[in-house]
């Protein structure tokens, strides 16, 4: 399973096979965003699973997305 950088808008920034890099990314914009009043890096946000992100790229929304994340997962 990969890991996804997003932005403020949702949009798919990085994808990553491993989830220690893309929480690195959303650390260091944030870092330098702090520090410098601005950052190299797109603007990072978050981080999550390629698979809670595919919900996203079928348009869900708030609750939608919400219930099919519940939905899609694996328990166990």
């Amino acid at each position: 399973m990969g890991w996804v950088t997003y932005d403020d808008r949702g949009n798919l920034v990085k994808y990553y096979k491993k989830p220690g890099p893309a929480k690195a990314a959303v650390t260091r914009a944030q870092r330098d965003k702090q520090f410098y009043g601005y950052t190299v890096y797109p603007n990072v946000v978050g981080f999550c699973s390629y698979k809670d992100f595919e919900g996203v790229l079928m348009g869900l929304e708030g609750a939608e997305l919400k219930l099919w994340q519940f939905c899609n997962t694996q328990s166990g």
